[in-house]
């Protein structure tokens, strides 16, 4: 009985790490790896909080952190998948202005600067604005990015100020941009991003570098 109690326990966290391993070990995003990971650490964690082995707790804890670096490995690496271009600066902000002027241009879209340096812009494809991982030159790219922002929205330089703001407690954010349905005037606000939410921290210029 002694045997079977002690096997009982020691089996939860080896099943947890089992399929959290099979997350580190696969491409890709595995559902059911990540179900199972976090139901294990989770039961657990309860056991250790509870009745069970006090050793319980921090296997559980163990394994739930070792699945949430592999979720945030995965989502950096589909990130850092992306084409790599290196763009001409003033070619390329011309290129988002006319399609943000265009009558028949998008409503909405996304842009940020990755933790690489590079700036990623979703939501401009039918404009020819691919989502890569554009570099415009050797200068800052997110005082690139803030200075579209603040050209093209009305509210683009408080939106700025708090992106800055923001970035100084190292919380990355990508600038939302929309376009108003009367005047057709841009407005811009932050969004979290999602997953991997280190800002780049070797920015050329002292304003942005961490």
């Amino acid at each position: 009985m002694d045997v079977l109690g002690t096997a009982v326990p020691a089996a939860i966290p080896l099943l947890a790490a089992r399929s959290a391993l099979r997350i580190w070990l696969r491409d890709g995003s595995r559902v059911l790896d990540y179900a199972a990971a976090l139901f294990w650490s989770g039961v657990a964690i309860g056991l250790g909080l509870s009745e069970g082995p006090g050793w319980l707790l921090p296997a559980g804890c163990a394994t739930a952190g070792a699945t949430a670096a592999a979720h945030l490995l995965v989502l950096a690496t589909a990130a850092l998948k992306k084409p790599l271009v290196t763009v001409d600066p003033a070619e390329f902000r011309q290129r988002l202005l006319e399609a943000c002027a265009s009558p028949s241009g998008p409503e909405s879209f996304l842009a940020g600067v990755g933790p690489d340096g590079t700036i990623t812009v979703w939501g401009l494809e039918a404009a020819g604005v691919p989502r890569h991982r554009h570099r415009p030159g050797p200068g800052c790219a997110t005082c690139y990015l803030e200075g579209i922002v603040g050209e093209l929205a009305d509210n683009g330089a408080e939106t700025v100020a708090e992106y800055r703001a923001l970035l100084r407690r190292r919380a990355n954010q990508l600038f939302l941009l929309r376009r108003t349905t009367i005047g057709h005037r841009w407005t811009v606000r932050l969004r979290q991003v999602q997953g991997f939410k280190t800002p780049f921290e070797y920015s050329p210029c002292p304003e942005h570098r961490l």
